[in-house]
């Protein structure tokens, strides 16, 4: 079934029960906000701003300095998991003094398996149609109507008013703007479900690259109830700017900012690890890219968390060992395709332009959708 052919009849019979505005062109795509994963960082960890426990079994130098390693030597990395989505504003609801804006969405996660000779294919690949709206700006009446209809076309029907910890850094007053927050939510929660299946498939000397923070509570709260270390790194490219770090204890403890944490990090080198949550994840900052080339010192550098069920200081070689594959991965960037290149992944790209690849584009969509 197309879910936008039924998602069609369903707007016309809600533009008979209810006065409609309709976007321009009957679908505006939203676009996508550049600062998000660094807002998301912040709020699934927002109650730690500084971080004075260094939590691995060799708490120095700051910096080690790392020699890549790459699959020919050490295949570690053989999973790798990135989502994307796509979102488009339909209109605005007007029912008496009620209203809420309406929105169609596509999510998808990809995970992705890479083998000895470096070919890659899908693991798995699930994408989800949404319909979103806020329950709380429309009549019980019209939200049955929704959940019928959204039901029939094999749509999952979002409230745009219920609270999560992704959109909730939106303010309630303009659902349109929070709209963005509640869909990258329902992606974060899709690649939850298949970073949880990947670990059950993966053979016992395979590790998963997942692109985004292991703090994202659906994902950490499955990792924590596995037996040891989960083998899972997140990879993060945009990340917190906010965070403190204190080295030391009594008046000669030193504190420093994220900047000037990172303003010595070199190529190739990794920081110390720092607990977050109890020890229940260890991070850390890997420089991928040297500063000559880039604009500023937190550029080519990415944040990397590892879930910690035992809550014990975290074996250093084994982080060594975990970095080291890590810097190996960056060797092909897709410079001028995404912003982001600088602290790119090669196959986290691949399994993000995956995903995007069996998404609605803007032109279906439009052509599609329509009130009456």
């Amino acid at each position: 079934m197309n879910p936008l052919r039924s998602l069609r009849e369903g707007l016309q019979e809600i533009a008979q029960k209810a006065e409609v505005l309709p976007a321009i062109g009957g679908a505006i795509e939203d676009l996508e906000r550049p600062d998000f994963e660094e807002r998301e960082d912040h709020a699934v960890n927002e109650e730690e701003r500084v971080f004075d426990a260094i939590f691995e079994t060799q708490p120095t130098p700051l910096y080690r300095p790392l020699q890549p390693v790459g699959r020919e030597q050490d295949h570690r990395y053989r999973y790798f998991l990135d989502g994307s989505f796509r979102s488009y504003f339909l209109g605005t609801i007007l029912e008496q003094e009620r209203e809420s804006p309406i929105h169609f969405a596509q999510v998808g996660a990809c995970l992705l398996r890479r083998e000895d000779d470096g070919s890659v294919r899908r693991e798995a690949l699930e994408v989800r149609s949404l319909l979103l709206a806020g329950r709380k700006r429309l009549s019980e009446e019209l939200w049955e109507l929704l959940e019928e209809r959204t039901r029939r076309a094999g749509l999952h029907l979002v409230d745009l008013t219920e609270q999560d910890i992704v959109s909730r850094i939106l303010s309630d007053f303009d659902l349109r703007n929070k709209a963005g927050g509640k869909v990258r939510y329902e992606m974060r929660r899709l690649e939850a479900e298949l970073l949880l299946q990947g670990i059950r498939r993966a053979p016992p000397d395979a590790w998963i690259i997942a692109d985004g923070s292991l703090l994202f509570q659906p994902i950490l709260n499955g990792l924590l109830r596995e037996t040891g270390i989960p083998r899972v790194i997140g990879v993060s490219k945009n990340f917190r700017k906010d965070p403190q770090f204190v080295f030391g204890r009594g008046p000669r403890a030193e504190r420093r900012s994220i900047y000037q944490l990172l303003a010595g990090l070199e190529v190739r080198h990794r920081t110390v690890a720092f607990s977050a949550q109890g020890g229940k994840v260890v991070f850390w900052y890997v420089r991928l890219r040297e500063q000559r080339h880039l604009d500023y010192p937190l550029m080519g550098v990415v944040k990397v968390e590892l879930a910690n069920p035992p809550q014990e200081p975290v074996d250093s070689g084994l982080l060594d060992q975990l970095s080291a594959a890590l810097v190996a991965e960056r060797s092909v960037t897709p410079h001028g395709q995404d912003r982001r290149w600088h602290a790119h992944l090669y196959p986290i790209f691949l399994a993000e332009r995956a995903v995007k690849e069996c998404l609605f584009s803007r032109e279906v969509v439009q052509q599609y959708v329509r009130w009456r």
